[in-house]
């Protein structure tokens, strides 16, 4: 009998947070899962993970593409996502598989709500983020609070019906506007603001405001409505006024 679950963790240079990250999988999730990480990297992240027992897949850079081999290469009837560099906490992952018992696609997402667990310093950059990303995905009906999230559970069969095509940082937005499209029923779970592994510097997003126009453009392309089309760009435009 094959896994359950298929945890995947794209990773690049993380290997200051692989280890947390792996070991924080609870413990009822892990013997039902098998856990693939899609590695791009030039130091020791993918050398942990194997020594940590996860499946390592060399790939070429790009999250999207990481994503899609590594869903080519799962057992698992259900893909649970999580980024690598600590910011998500696996310990939800049970919360996110409850809700998917109802729905087709769950996020784990940051909002204004405080945790104990909360970093000062995510929880005050995500609200910057946060006002200039959601409004924009809610203009075609995807009613999350962080629409970027990397933490994610969705059915296998689902994630099939969305044929995505993206290779890099856009893979969540072009998921998240043919989950609309499809008619999926979406929800989210609430998540804490944890302090990134290796600090903040490595963020490849938090200060690289040009890649968040990036993980947009998928908007640009999916999005079919004219007048919700002309929002968007103005939106986007907005926001290349102030990077």
């Amino acid at each position: 009998m094959g896994p359950r679950y298929s945890i995947i963790i794209p990773t690049k240079n993380e290997e200051e947070g692989i280890a947390k990250v792996i070991c924080s999988i609870p413990r009822e999730i892990r013997k039902y899962s098998e856990i693939i990480v899609p590695d791009s990297s030039d130091d020791l992240t993918p050398i942990i993970a194997k020594g940590l027992g996860a499946k390592v897949l060399k790939v070429k850079r790009g999250k999207g593409r990481a994503m899609k081999m590594a869903v080519e290469r799962s057992r698992g009837d259900i893909l649970i996502f999580l980024d690598a560099d600590g910011t998500d906490p696996p310990q939800y992952i049970p919360k996110l598989l409850k809700k998917l018992e109802n729905n087709n696609l769950v996020l784990g997402c940051r909002s204004g709500k405080p945790f104990k667990e909360d970093d000062r310093v995510m929880r005050d950059l995500f609200k910057i983020y946060c006002r200039m990303i959601s409004p924009i995905f809610m203009l075609v009906g995807f009613n999350v609070h962080d629409p970027s999230a990397g933490f994610r559970a969705i059915r296998k069969k689902d994630w099939n019906r969305l044929n995505l095509k993206s290779n890099g940082l856009d893979i969540e937005a072009e998921m998240n506007i043919k989950a609309v499209r499809e008619g999926f029923k979406v929800k989210e779970v609430l998540i804490p603001h944890l302090r990134r592994a290796g600090g903040l510097m490595k963020s490849k997003v938090i200060f690289h405001p040009k890649n968040w126009i990036r993980m947009l453009k998928p908007l640009l392309v999916y999005v079919k409505d004219e007048k919700a089309r002309r929002k968007i760009r103005k939106h986007i435009s907005e926001l290349l006024k102030k990077i």
